[in-house]
């Protein structure tokens, strides 16, 4: 079990990068909508697998609705990362799945990518 954060780090409708890796890029990107929370390994499916964020903890479009990918534009659904909108419409973010115990977020085992 490895504690990412607490559920009260990420403001609702807000996004947060975890799990850096040894150069310091967030492996991982949370997404907070109420008490629920979402997340996704922090890469593109289309463009050569990179980063999502624009800058740290800044994951969504300028709305808050979809989870951005700064490189190319694309648009993904906070609720499930499939791709609304862009150049890899039929693809997804891959999930990462977590739970909330006691208010911290959790997961039970480092994802693989």
């Amino acid at each position: 079990m490895i504690v990412l954060c607490q559920l009260g780090d990420i403001a609702d409708g807000r996004s947060k990068g975890v799990l850096p890796n040894d150069r310091g890029r967030d492996r991982v990107l949370l997404v907070r909508q109420g008490s629920r929370i979402y997340g996704y390994i922090n890469n593109c499916p289309h463009y050569d697998r990179a980063p999502l964020g624009w800058k740290r903890d800044e994951f969504l479009s300028g709305d808050g609705s979809h989870i951005m990918c700064a490189a190319h534009g694309a648009l993904f659904r906070i609720t499930d990362g499939a791709c609304a909108l862009g150049p890899c419409l039929g693809q997804s973010l891959t999930p990462v799945a977590l739970r909330v115990v006691d208010g911290a977020v959790i997961i039970d085992a480092e994802p693989v990518k």
